[in-house]
């Protein structure tokens, strides 16, 4: 539902948009990109789980350009003769008229709007959905090895080791199905109304088609289905870690890991709802059912903008949960090294006898190193 902001403030409340708009964009940018370097200067992060994030980081990017070319749009569209400088509309074309905030206007502007509107969504939750079945699927602690003459051996740690083919399957798969499901915008030329600032609706369709079976199953496929698969695998998550802490150590940079996805996931899935909310209460109506009410208070372009800050809240989940971004180095987790010295404590109480005879072959070794050099 879109309101109208034709009064004397209107001029006032837009800018203030345009300037929330810009200064929020500038925060995204810089707290997203230093998670390139956090990962890249950190070489225990470099495995699935934080190729995800970077992933995610440059989403996140991608939204907030998309977000302020929905700004400009909206701004070029109430100055036409600058919209024609744009070449979004051909030059020798007459805008009297014509509503350019309609799709039909700009039918080519609008298909590739829509496609990048859905795709970012939808990717979304297709990593959100990989990444917890991801989690799922290994261990729930990080392998530790045995002291030896490495690197590592302050440590006895090593950076998390897995099969060539996972890292990929995780990063390029949710991309590739949410362009798969985006194929009808520009096949069937499926576009959708997009609004970031009040009253600056753009791709505005006709109320009968606003609400059709393409918008449904991007809805279900996009955004229901991953929902479901993330809710379940995040309470067998929950259980699992129940029972690995009532084994041993609790507390693991995996563990630590399992919670930054329900801190990302929690808020997101909020968000997503509240922009299909007329979604939803078009099939509640449909359905003879009482409606959500939301709408009034939750509209279609404060849902975008609370979109926008969630980009805030991937650096802040991550430097706040996960340590080793923040360090800017090639460090373990602490979590990880306690966990390392607490287990090797305990093989030392429960095997001594081991420990003495490799002890006692040590010492006998450098005896008989010692005579023969004398």
């Amino acid at each position: 539902m879109e309101r109208s902001i034709n009064t004397e403030d209107s001029w006032y409340i837009e800018w203030a948009w345009v300037g929330g708009y810009s200064s929020l964009s500038t925060l995204v940018f810089i707290f997203n990109i230093l998670i390139f370097f956090s990962v890249g200067k950190n070489k225990f992060l470099h495995y699935s789980f934080h190729y995800i994030i970077v992933a995610l980081s440059l989403r996140n990017l991608l939204r907030v350009i998309l977000t302020l070319c929905l700004v400009f749009l909206a701004k070029l569209i109430q100055t036409p003769w600058l919209l024609k400088a744009t070449f979004l509309i051909p030059a020798n074309t007459s805008t009297d008229g014509i509503d350019l905030t309609e799709t039909a206007s700009m039918s080519l502007t609008c298909e590739v709007l829509s496609m990048w509107d859905h795709i970012l969504m939808t990717a979304m939750m297709f990593y959100m959905a990989g990444m917890s079945l991801y989690m799922f699927c290994r261990h729930p602690n990080p392998s530790i090895t045995e002291v030896s003459e490495t690197t590592f051996k302050l440590s006895s740690i090593v950076p998390v080791k897995e099969r060539s083919w996972v890292s990929p399957l995780l990063l390029l798969l949710p991309p590739l199905l949410a362009a798969l499901l985006c194929l009808p915008i520009p096949l069937l030329h499926e576009t959708h109304p997009m609004i970031a600032l009040p009253g600056g609706s753009v791709c505005n369709l006709p109320d009968s088609a606003k609400f059709n079976t393409y918008q449904s199953s991007v809805a279900i496929l996009g955004f229901l289905l991953p929902s479901a698969i993330v809710f379940c695998l995040m309470i067998g998550l929950s259980i699992r870690r129940c029972i690995s802490c009532s084994g041993g150590t609790c507390v693991s940079s995996f563990c630590k890991e399992e919670m930054s996805l329900a801190l990302l996931t929690l808020p997101y899935l909020a968000a997503y709802l509240a922009m299909y909310l007329p979604l939803l209460d078009h099939y509640l109506q449909k359905l003879d059912l009482p409606q959500t009410g939301l709408q009034p208070y939750i509209t279609p372009e404060i849902a975008r903008a609370v979109e926008m800050v969630l980009g805030l809240l991937l650096p802040v989940v991550v430097y706040s949960v996960l340590p080793g971004y923040s360090r800017f180095s090639s460090e373990p987790d602490a979590s990880d090294l306690r966990r390392s010295k607490k287990e090797s404590y305990n093989q030392s109480v429960t095997a001594p006898d081991s420990t003495r005879l490799s002890q006692e072959s040590l010492e006998l070794a450098l005896v008989t190193r010692n005579g023969y050099t004398s």
